[in-house]
């Protein structure tokens, strides 16, 4: 009878610690029983060995030309595609905004560290609080509240909506092209990077509208607007890009990180929006039509080609 006792007091203790386990990790059900079946071998992890590569030394005194440009990165073209899809998580396989977005981790949103920091100024010195930018990746919106029982509105109460990676539909990118006399080299930097998002314009019944004036004629729930996520130091993002492994069109076993694909192969398209000029405006901003403004973006680029291939003339 003792050996029974004994028995099943060390079952109940058994038990508690199982059961105080699952609290700290959550239901054995929601826990993956192996690795996502995705290939016929063992898939060693691109984060297990991956670190960003250095850029080459540089010194202020070597820098002898150096311009600053702003270029968009438009998703929707075919050539972008591998930074797009997949539109949601399948195994390993994550989209460039599901990387970042998970980089920031707003699921936690009172973990500060380990975590991307997103900055509200274009030079990466204001950081933004994650208060705020819950405020940036969500939408509030203001519906009828209804008397289950009466079928009656009786007020209005907030709906909160927040944004999905695959709502990101292009980023603004901000580089530096410099010449290093040292090196005889024409380099490109990132400086940094901010992810645009594209989202449905808020109903009459949202927190933009004017209760007094009403909403205007241009007003209709359907239209597509653009929103800002932050801006985004690209040196800090480097270390999450090169731990995540990106879809080679190419080739699916050559190992490929968007470290790789957006830092070193530049693999991607693109237009200039923006060049460093005194007036510090956009080209949108002095050139009305569109297709000139793509024109004028190419100008911008033929002008740094010019200057790197004049540099070898004999």
């Amino acid at each position: 009878m003792k050996k029974f006792g004994l028995l099943l007091l060390g079952l109940m203790a058994a038990t508690f610690v199982f059961a105080q386990d699952d609290e700290e990790r959550g239901s054995t059900m929601d826990q993956p029983i192996r690795k996502p079946v995705e290939f016929a071998w063992e898939q060693v992890d691109v984060g297990e060995f991956s670190d960003p590569i250095a850029y080459p030394p540089i010194r202020q005194a070597d820098v002898m030309y150096y311009y600053t440009i702003w270029r968009t990165i438009d998703l929707r073209e075919k050539v972008n595609h591998p930074l797009y899809f997949p539109s949601e998580t399948k195994g390993t396989w994550r989209s460039l905004a599901q990387t970042i977005f998970d980089a920031i981790d707003m699921a936690n949103p009172e973990r500060t560290e380990g975590v991307l920091p997103v900055y509200a100024d274009e030079m990466c010195t204001m950081p933004t609080s994650r208060e705020d930018l819950r405020g940036n990746l969500s939408e509030i919106s203001q519906i009828p509240e209804i008397d289950l029982e009466t079928g009656e509105e009786i007020g209005m109460k907030e709906l909160v909506v927040e944004y999905e990676p695959k709502q990101v539909i292009s980023y603004n990118v901000k580089e530096i092209w410099y010449f290093d006399k040292q090196a005889s080299k024409f380099y490109v930097q990132i400086l940094e990077i901010e992810p645009i998002i594209e989202h449905e314009r808020p109903s009459a019944s949202s927190y933009e509208y004017d209760a007094e004036g009403g909403s205007d004629d241009n007003d209709v729930r359907g239209t597509m607007m653009k929103k800002r996520v932050g801006y985004i130091y690209y040196n800090e993002l480097r270390p999450f890009l090169a731990k995540q492994e990106v879809y080679n069109v190419k080739n699916n076993a050559q190992r490929l990180s968007y470290d790789d694909l957006i830092t070193w192969k530049r693999d991607f398209s693109s237009y200039i929006y923006k060049e460093a000029n005194v007036y510090d405006r956009d080209i949108q901003d002095y050139i009305a039509n569109s297709r000139d403004q793509r024109i004028e973006s190419e100008k911008i680029t033929d002008r740094l080609r010019t200057f790197e291939s004049d540099l070898w003339e004999f």
